[in-house]
């Protein structure tokens, strides 16, 4: 059974549009193209046939809105740092080096921008591999792969001094 249009807002407005923050550091482009998301996901919500699958296919529509929007202008990135005020607080893990949080948006801003994509998929959309893999319709280790390869360049971009995570020498 196709959700109804108010449900699928309500649901997962929220991660839609932090994903189109994230992905394009604007918060004015992001709101249209999460308006224009969901306006094609209306007129097509009969082609959605699991409801569990809303949110892949949610960010399938997104992706190409963003696509067909970089095809037909020339716009740049800027980070926002509102994007990242979710962090959790360092201080009460206490494995993670406080310093390395506040580098994030800069890391993610100097790894590719796929495998910026793989992360942000991951950890802030928390879609599962199977579900970043149909996403991209690529196959299921290519993902795994990929995402490995994606957290090594994010590490490395957080530590270019060589020194481990948690704040020691590596």
């Amino acid at each position: 059974m196709t959700p109804t249009c108010e449900a699928l807002v309500n649901e997962h407005l929220d991660g839609v549009y932090a994903f189109a923050r994230m992905k394009l550091r604007q918060e004015d482009l992001a709101r249209e193209l999460v308006q224009r998301t969901f306006l094609k996901a209306f007129e097509k919500r009969r082609q959605l046939r699991d409801a569990s699958a809303a949110r892949s296919w949610l960010l399938s529509i997104l992706s190409h809105e963003i696509a067909m929007e970089f095809r037909s202008s020339s716009r740049f990135e800027v980070w926002d740092p509102e994007d990242f005020e979710v962090l959790p607080d360092p201080e009460e893990d206490g494995t993670i080096d406080p310093s390395l949080l506040e580098g994030l948006p800069d890391a993610l801003a100097r790894i590719a921008p796929a495998a910026r994509t793989l992360i942000l998929l991951r950890y802030q959309q928390e879609l599962s591999y199977e579900q970043i893999a149909s996403h991209l319709e690529l196959p299921l280790g290519t993902v795994q792969s990929r995402l490995f390869r994606a957290k090594a360049a994010l590490k490395a971009a957080l530590d270019p001094n060589g020194e481990s995570l948690n704040g020691g020498a590596a």
